[in-house]
């Protein structure tokens, strides 16, 4: 049986170091009250313990989990820890707790608060990626597609995979300025490279003029009495233009 401690732990936010927390907290049969990141840590005022990442531990625990919980609750764990929600790691033990408790759906247990908040927030992750889609917008720089997005959420693990099967036989880069998050796709294979900045293109012209003869295009056929700007904002929020080739000047 788990017991609440008092203790703080504090990671280094990544899935490995999670998955060290994970083994750590079942060995010793306690859940820390707080669990810190490095983006939680710098506005707590608590003194916390560090966990360093042990990735022998990490992996060992990855795959016990894999073996034990129905694939669904597995998965429902993984979204919850891409999830931005604030004290996620701490639900998420609640949530693992459960599932090895039981061979039900992690989803049937709304009734625990840590398995509503984790729901709440896996669903408005996975509605973002699914928006970005549809409105990440590529350039080609030399023979590499590249895009730059602002997303709420930790949604590259999951937007990475839908454009290597979309386009296989493409080089793609997609960074997210939020995270600092380089995703590198090469002809279907998938790398992340964290706490990076934008890579920095020359911009080719020939790519500019036909961006311009685009949007010139769009103006000749628009007609201005037709136009439902509010229509537009519910189809195409304005957060998701920022980076769309479109609404570039």
């Amino acid at each position: 049986m788990m017991q609440e401690s008092a203790e703080h732990w504090e990671y280094d936010g990544s899935f490995l170091g999670f998955m060290t927390i994970v083994d750590r907290s079942f060995r010793e049969k306690k859940f820390p009250a707080l669990i810190l990141s490095p983006e939680t840590a710098v506005e707590s005022l608590f003194l916390s313990e560090w966990v360093t990442t042990d990735p022998r531990r990490g992996e060992k625990i990855y795959h016990r989990l894999r073996q034990r919980l129905r694939p669904e609750n597995f998965l429902f764990i993984q979204n919850g820890f891409y999830a931005t929600l604030e004290g996620k790691e701490r639900y998420l033990l609640d949530a693992i707790e459960i599932a090895l408790q039981t061979k039900d759906l992690l989803e049937n247990h709304l009734g625990h608060p840590s398995i509503l908040a984790l729901r709440k927030s896996i669903r408005t992750m996975l509605g973002e990626n699914h928006a970005l889609t549809g409105f990440v917008r590529f350039e080609y720089v030399g023979d590499v597609l590249f895009s730059k997005i602002n997303p709420k959420h930790y949604v590259m693990p999951y937007l990475c995979p839908h454009f290597a099967e979309r386009y296989p036989q493409e080089k793609i880069m997609i960074y997210d300025e939020t995270h600092e998050l380089l995703g590198i796709i090469d002809h279907g294979d998938i790398h992340l490279m964290e706490n990076t900045s934008c890579p920095e293109f020359a911009e080719a012209s020939d790519e500019q003029e036909i961006r311009q003869q685009w949007k010139t295009f769009l103006r000749a056929v628009t007609i201005d009495e037709r136009a439902n700007y509010k229509a537009q904002r519910n189809h195409l929020p304005l957060r998701f233009r920022g980076n769309m080739t479109e609404f570039k000047a």
